[in-house]
């Protein structure tokens, strides 16, 4: 039982989008919004509690979500992804501990997943869709290291584009020359320009890992976008042996 429910809201956390959070306040008051689709106003949630705003019990996870009460409201773009899904920011947001976030993920899906709401209202059911949606978006951000330095730098106010070039021209070569090298190589070349690659996206991380830390976000930019050609490196690799 447990199991296929894993699978389907890890899988589905790799594929669902949600506009990044751009700021890191926090407020006291419970906000409201009007539904595109009626004239209702929803709750949403813009503090995150350790008990239930309706009937005071103390919550399973971060969410606002109560399954001893049905409580349930959506979450406000001011709340970091870190913080929905019970992890720490400070001091350094670019430090994850991978088996804790899953962890967490699947506990906030047990109690928010649409499946938990599909006998309850229709006003209930839109906001557990939503709390899902976010909360597969920040899996998906936080997973991966170069979203998760993407995102960070978004909250931070710089931007990261597919067309970011990169400035180095040395390391432009070295990249034309690998993916030469991955199409025309052996199975054991290839391998060799895996590691070599692995490597590499390990200097890069620990580099970002770094300038996160002492909040340099010029040099961290720098660092997203190298690592996001080491990235396509590391992908393009993958499909070749694949293919062999």
């Amino acid at each position: 039982m447990f199991r296929p429910f894993l699978v389907r809201v890890v899988a589905a956390a790799q594929v669902t989008h949600r506009p990044l959070a751009l700021s890191n306040g926090y407020y006291t008051r419970a906000l409201t919004d009007k539904a595109s689709s009626s004239s209702s106003r929803h709750s949403v949630i813009s503090s995150l509690t350790k008990t239930c705003p309706s009937c005071g019990t103390i919550l399973p996870t971060a969410l606002p979500v109560c399954p001893n009460c049905n409580y349930i409201a959506r979450i406000h773009d001011s709340i970091s992804y870190h913080d929905i899904l019970g992890l720490p920011y400070e001091p350094n947001p670019f430090v994850v501990d991978a088996a804790l976030l899953k962890r967490r993920f699947i506990e906030a899906q047990r109690v928010s997943h649409p499946d938990a709401w599909a006998t309850k209202s229709e006003f209930q059911r839109d906001v557990a869709l939503h709390v899902s949606n976010t909360l597969n978006a920040a899996y998906k951000a936080l997973s991966s290291p170069l979203h998760r330095i993407e995102y960070i730098l978004q909250r931070n106010g710089l931007m990261t584009a597919e067309a970011d070039p990169l400035e180095d021209p040395e390391l432009i070569s070295e990249i034309m020359e690998v993916r030469e090298e991955i199409e025309a190589g052996d199975i054991e070349r290839i391998r060799i320009l895996e590691e070599d690659n692995d490597n590499k996206i390990r200097e890069v991380v620990n580099a970002v890992t770094k300038s996160v830390a002492e909040k340099k976000w010029e040099e961290t930019k720098v660092a997203a976008v190298r690592l996001k050609y080491l990235n396509g490196i590391a992908d393009a690799i993958k499909q070749r042996l694949d293919n062999i």
